[in-house]
């Protein structure tokens, strides 16, 4: 069977639960995903680096964490993950404060953008007028393109 790209979003809707799974909170979930991430790169670097083992213990108590999240969200949603990562017992609550940081999707997308585009090459960077009802206190967006091929 071969769907539209307008079929899907339409069929995932259906099969899609609004409940969460039973006993499970919106925050336990980020948790949960939170940590298998940090093991995950626990072990790739334990398993693919050369002396993997010995790499991770002279790392594991100088990790620092840099979340990406939404361009619109700010204090009460970065506490919101803050606080996942301290339910996935990534950070103890008071290393969570000094060790979690937080960058918008946007200014990671420009980072990257930056960091991979070659010396001597353009950065196009395309600006077009926002609406009100998207960002009513800036007058224009930025656009990246062309970046990290």
């Amino acid at each position: 069977m071969k769907l539209s790209r307008r079929e899907l979003p339409r069929i995932a809707k259906k099969r899609m639960t609004p409940d969460l799974p039973k006993g499970k909170s919106l925050q336990d979930i980020f948790a949960d995903f939170i940590r298998y991430l940090f093991d995950s790169a626990k072990a790739y670097i334990q398993e693919c680096e050369q002396m993997g083992e010995l790499l991770w213990e002279s790392l594991e108590h100088n990790i620092d964490l840099i979340l990406t999240h939404p361009n619109g969200w700010e204090g009460r949603e970065q506490e919101f993950l803050r606080k996942s990562v301290v339910r996935a017992s990534v950070f103890t609550e008071k290393e969570a404060l000094s060790r979690v940081s937080f960058i918008t999707e946007g200014e990671a997308n420009f980072n990257f953008c930056v960091a991979n585009t070659k010396s001597g090459e353009l950065l196009e960077v395309l600006f077009f007028p926002s609406t009100p009802r998207t960002h009513p206190d800036r007058s224009f967006q930025a656009w990246t393109q062309g970046c990290g091929r």
